[in-house]
């Protein structure tokens, strides 16, 4: 929450964001922004702004957003937000190999464009951030794994309870086509 208190005057810009990428749904969600709550944001990595800079592990700088159709357009309303331009960075993971989130800045003020100063001071930025993210990200993972584990463990039950009623019902009907002894 630091960052995302403090990254906003550092660029003259209105909003920041951090995201964090779920391969498992291919999305991204937000862990934290101005003025937002975790998990308020959920964008499609195929067609935002931040999935794109994600995808493409390289900074993506959009203009002149409240003329153009996309996400952005849902993310607002649900917001109250108006995104007129953005920067997009990816956050790597420690190795440095795979992108795991993106850090978003909103509109700069002014009629400016954001700076190869701005790119550059959120390029290293995202590289402050990364530990926290790649340890979300991990957990992530851990707890898509855990759910995984727990649906194959309640399968296997259930596939055991009902060999253990039918195993019942066989004996029972081997039971009653049984002839009795009789004294």
């Amino acid at each position: 929450q630091f960052f995302i208190d403090i990254t906003p005057d550092m660029v003259n810009a209105e909003r920041c964001s951090i995201f964090v990428f779920n391969p498992e749904s291919d999305t991204l969600w937000l862990y934290c922004g101005t003025d937002l709550q975790e998990r308020q944001i959920q964008v499609p990595r195929q067609s935002s702004m931040a999935g794109h800079a994600l995808s493409s592990g390289h900074y993506q700088v959009v203009s002149d957003l409240e003329e153009k159709a996309g996400i952005h357009e849902i993310v607002d309303n649900a917001t109250g937000f108006t995104t007129c331009n953005t920067l997009s960075v990816p956050i790597f993971n420690g190795a440095n190999d795979q992108a795991i989130g993106v850090l978003q800045i909103l509109n700069k003020r002014g009629a400016h464009r954001f700076s190869n100063e701005d790119i550059a001071l959120m390029q290293r930025l995202s590289g402050e951030v990364s530990r926290y993210v790649e340890s979300i990200f991990k957990h992530q993972e851990v707890a898509e794994i855990l759910v995984k584990i727990k649906k194959r463990i309640k399968s296997l039950e259930n596939s055991l309870a009902r060999e253990g009623i039918q195993k019942r019902l066989d004996q029972e009907m081997i039971a009653s086509i049984t002839p009795q002894k009789t004294e």
